[in-house]
């Protein structure tokens, strides 16, 4: 309750409201259904554990740790919400997806808009990639072998990290990543809103009206007066932009999964990261899935979602191994 009080203090419509309340609803509900109690069984939740402080507030993680003595791989896993709504608590089945196949997984909160506008998501993204690699070995956590992955506005938060990591940014936030020199094997990027300013190309033919005011109420509430028109110290709040701007030859990127519905209004930006990566030579496995829409790969009970964790498992197999995993590959 204190959390949607903070809500309507600072200003969140009811609409985002609703939104809000119905996601933490809903994760109550599969805590509820037999598959996700059974996953939760076999994985130790270590709860709320501070990876940084900003005045008199701290920002929290849970580690969702595997059974078995590890080192196990690390996602570091960020929630979408179009950096207003969600929660490490309403993402969680999320993070025991990845958990339950052996990834030992830090499921991140960060500071929500329109309270903390830009930078203070991404900030607090870079903020618990350093933290988990100083701290996952505790819980038995390879820090040599970390990925990200992150869906939406999570998705636009794990490339920026990325670019942090793999390239010198001159934000002081994002510094030490490259500086700390541990960059990510692999980052999962699914219905990326990966470029949060210039909302008005979201209103052109095929797009709903409630669609095209949910990306300005997004861009509006994370940048502020510079939705439209963000500027230099913006950039990492479009990090498909600065990815389309690398020159080549490319400073290793790592691998990147991107995956988007066909009929999600986001999915154009998830096609040009493909194109710029091809362009850069830089490796990515693209799924687009016809007919889906926004963050459909959560509705695990469809077809298309299941096929998606597929094909995401598959990636990770790739590029991320876990040797003993789970022997079906539409676990979700």
């Amino acid at each position: 309750m204190r959390r949607w009080l903070r809500m309507i203090v600072a200003g969140q419509s009811v609409r985002r409201l609703s939104f809000d309340v119905g996601l933490h609803a809903l994760a109550v509900l599969a805590d509820a259904l037999p598959a996700m109690r059974q996953r939760m069984a076999g994985l130790r939740l270590t709860e709320d554990r501070v990876y940084a402080r900003h005045g008199g507030e701290t920002q929290r993680l849970d580690v969702l740790q595997p059974a078995g003595p590890g080192p196990h791989p690390v996602i570091v896993y960020l929630h979408g919400g179009a950096f207003a709504i969600g929660s490490k608590r309403s993402h969680r089945a999320l993070a025991a997806a990845y958990a339950s196949r052996g990834y030992l997984v830090c499921n991140v909160d960060y500071r929500l808009a329109p309270q903390h506008p830009f930078p203070a998501a991404v900030e607090d993204a870079c903020a618990a990639w350093l933290w988990a690699a100083g701290h996952v070995a505790d819980y038995g956590g390879d820090p040599r072998r970390m990925a990200l992955a992150g869906e939406s506005a999570g998705a636009n938060l794990a490339l920026s990290v990325v670019l942090a990591c793999c390239t010198p940014r001159p934000e002081p936030w994002a510094a030490p990543l490259f500086q700390r020199g541990l960059k990510p094997v692999a980052a999962l990027l699914y219905c990326g809103f990966l470029q949060s300013s210039q909302p008005a190309r979201y209103r052109r033919p095929g797009v709903s009206a409630l669609a095209a005011r949910v990306a300005t109420d997004a861009a509006v509430s994370y940048l502020g007066a510079a939705a439209e028109h963000p500027r230099r110290e913006h950039a990492l709040a479009d990090p498909l932009c600065v990815v389309e701007a690398l020159p080549a030859p490319l400073p290793a990127l790592p691998p990147l999964f991107v995956a988007a519905g066909l009929s999600d209004p986001a999915a154009a930006d998830s096609q040009r990261l493909e194109q710029a990566l091809l362009r850069l030579q830089s490796p990515c496995s693209a799924h687009y899935y016809a007919g889906e829409t926004h963050a459909f790969h959560v509705m695990f009970w469809r077809a298309q979602a299941l096929r998606c964790w597929r094909d995401s498992f598959e990636f990770l197999q790739r590029w991320l191994p876990i040797t003993d995993a789970a022997s079906d590959p539409g676990a979700a």
